[in-house]
């Protein structure tokens, strides 16, 4: 556990080596269940908390390091929504267009489908994972072009897969390059990130690269995918997703009016009000919370929360589980929702 700097008053110094002493005995008791990963909790100027705990590997031989990168799933999500209203305030899309231009002579670009609609899981799209055996563009879009839409749910909220790798084929459309080169340019320079990967960019199966999962990945999903590439491929520490965080709040990524557009709340639904990649949710304590958060079949599960009112970011990254199928909460829940009520209620 570390902390990146030493204030001079002496009851902040205190108050400061309490929150860590009671955080790392939040992550102690995660580890002895399982836990294996990366937390930070971080002020406005400083972080405050930083821990790397258990082991990458199954046979419990290679120590989860700084650098040690994890699969984060949806959150995802989140890096393409960036992307896109990125591409809107270059210019080169409004959000609030068809984007049937895109994608024609499609069954897609009779449908009226709106960019916003994507990114706010109302387009009627699902998640069937048929883009996970497509390794080319074309295969990917004639797969989801092929899948239903539910006109019921245009306009309201339901959570789409489908709709963000669909983002992602059009993105790659749109500058006319990878999405794994979009993601370097457009997030990973200006933010300053040292550790953030596509699906393609990383050897999966390395303990000493990344954070092996509870169950082996399928065998289909180890190459790219146009299943994971938007909705789900992003490889990445905890300190950075909370640097992600920082420099969107610092204007190192989007404009203040585009940054407003991404995390613009919709509808509510049960975890809090939908945005572009994540949601917003009220703290009775800490108020206005923003949440991006991921969790696959396999394990790997991570949360980047930030506090609007305080100030204050938490990331917590594992591969370790409790597996999506179990019914257990993810650790990436409970560790944040513990560490959540220590948090002072001023930075």
């Amino acid at each position: 556990m570390t902390a990146c700097s030493t204030p001079t008053d002496v009851s902040a110094v205190s108050a400061e080596t309490e929150l860590q002493l009671k955080i790392d005995r939040i992550v102690d008791a995660a580890v002895v269940q399982g836990f294996a990963g990366q937390v930070v909790v971080a002020g406005v100027d400083r972080v405050l908390y930083q821990r790397q705990a258990g082991y990458s590997d199954s046979a419990k031989k290679v120590p989860v390091k700084a650098d040690t990168l994890f699969h984060v799933a949806s959150i995802s999500k989140y890096f393409t929504a960036i992307l896109v209203v990125k591409s809107a305030e270059e210019g080169k899309i409004d959000l609030d267009d068809n984007i049937a231009s895109w994608v024609p002579d499609t069954e897609l670009a009779k449908r009226d489908i709106t960019f916003r609609q994507l990114l706010h899981h109302q387009s009627g799209l699902g998640s069937s994972y048929a883009a996970e055996n497509a390794v080319t563009a074309k295969k990917a879009l004639d797969v989801l072009d092929g899948q239903t839409v539910d006109e019921e749910k245009r306009g309201r909220f339901k959570y789409s897969n489908d709709g963000y790798n669909l983002l992602a084929i059009i993105l790659e459309r749109i500058y006319g390059k990878p999405y794994e080169v979009l993601l370097s340019e457009k997030i990973k320079k200006p933010a300053g990130l040292k550790n953030i990967k596509g699906w393609s960019e990383v050897d999966k199966t390395d303990p000493r690269k990344v954070g092996q999962p509870l169950q082996p990945l399928p065998e289909k999903l180890l190459k790219r995918n146009y299943g994971m590439i938007g909705s789900a491929g992003i490889f990445t520490t905890a300190d950075d997703l909370v640097r992600l965080q920082k420099a969107l709040r610092n204007g190192k990524i989007l404009s203040e009016q585009s940054l407003e557009s991404l995390w613009r709340p919709t509808e509510q639904i049960s975890i809090g009000r939908a945005t572009a990649g994540g949601f917003l949710r009220r703290s009775e304590i800490k108020g206005l919370v923003f949440s991006a958060r991921g969790n696959e079949d396999w394990g790997d599960n991570a949360i980047l929360n930030y506090y609007h009112d305080h100030d204050f970011y938490v990331a917590v990254v594992t591969s370790k589980g409790p597996a999506e199928d179990t019914g257990q909460p993810p650790f990436c829940s409970s560790m944040s929702q513990a560490i959540e009520k220590i948090l002072p209620t001023s930075n």
